[in-house]
């Protein structure tokens, strides 16, 4: 739902609020939530009351969707998908074409595709999450929601767009020629290429800097923090740091990282035992930075260079906050 729309120097800013997107965001928080502890009491809530059924397969489509970062792009591709009734949306999203969702996840990944059954399961998911668990949330949030980008209109009116910006995320340098937002690399946009600006709203996806952008376009997201909470350190950042720190698991990781091995091969080039290897591997892979792949009787092992990516990344984002 459009809540605003301003003009400045040749840029149109519109101010979006999408119940679907923050009902994804949300479904992101309950994939991750180790990783957003600002919202801990409404996914210790909301784990309490949902059905086994339902978090096993959030859990489940979560992994071919990146974790619901990938549908929040439905929001850039389709503006149906900003409608005010969020069933309205998941009905539109149900007749799109896959190609054109493929085409979305090919954006992340060029190998990346997505299956109709999979797609189904996404589909049926959103269907379930907000039917028994989301529909009563948005009763509490969307008034609030509103009204805080009605406020962001405002302040974008009275100082600038640039300073909209600028107050979004602290990981955001807002500089005379462009902008610079610092995630797991630096992306820069020049001002004088950017012809429009939408602005969202989201309770959820603290501490993230969402982003979403072409040559002519860009998608932010306004964060709104609902609680106050401690700001212990992420869990999933934890185990990452735990896993690294050992020179077995550092000399395995070194050893996978052009081509994939079996544990009983890296027990042979590290000269140490399969049990210390295995027990090294299952520590990785709870981190993240493995991914397995069974290959007949053997599992071989590779290195997730996203999530190695995606580390230093993390840890500016916990120190930022």
């Amino acid at each position: 739902m459009n809540i605003d729309t301003i003009y400045e120097k040749k840029i149109l800013c519109e101010f979006v609020y999408s119940p679907l997107k923050e009902m994804l965001c949300a479904l992101h928080v309950l994939y991750k939530s180790d990783h957003h502890l600002h919202r801990k009491t409404w996914i210790d809530t909301v784990n309490e009351h949902m059905s086994q059924e339902l978090k096993k397969e959030i859990i489940e489509v979560g992994e071919f969707t990146e974790g619901y970062i990938v549908p929040l792009d439905f929001m850039i591709a389709f503006a149906e998908c900003n409608n005010l009734s969020v069933l309205s949306s998941i009905e539109f999203l149900e007749d799109v074409p896959l190609y054109k969702i493929t085409k979305i996840i090919k954006t992340y990944d060029i190998n990346r595709k997505i299956t109709e059954a999979q797609y189904s399961r996404l589909i049926n998911l959103l269907k379930s999450f907000y039917i028994n668990v989301f529909s009563h949330e948005l009763k509490y949030i969307e008034p609030m929601m509103v009204r805080v980008l009605k406020k962001k209109s405002s302040y974008a009116k009275e100082k600038g767009i640039m300073a909209l910006i600028d107050s979004i995320h602290e990981r955001i340098k807002i500089e005379d020629e462009e902008i610079v937002f610092y995630k797991y690399r630096e992306f820069r946009m020049k001002w004088a290429d950017i012809k429009k600006i939408t602005i969202n709203i989201s309770t959820f996806i603290s501490p993230h800097l969402l982003l979403g952008y072409n040559k002519n376009s860009l998608d932010l997201t306004v964060l709104l923090e609902l609680q106050h909470y401690e700001k212990e350190a992420p869990k999933d950042l934890e185990k990452v740091l735990k896993a690294l720190g050992d020179g077995t698991r550092l000399r395995i990781l070194k050893e996978i990282s052009k081509k994939g091995k079996t544990t009983q091969e890296l027990s042979t080039i590290l000269n140490v035992s399969e049990a210390a290897v295995s027990k090294a591997l299952k520590l990785l892979y709870q981190a993240k930075i493995v991914d397995k792949k069974r290959s007949g009787n053997y599992l071989i092992y590779t290195l997730n260079k996203l999530q190695i990516d995606y580390l230093p990344y993390k840890i500016y984002e916990y120190l930022m906050r």
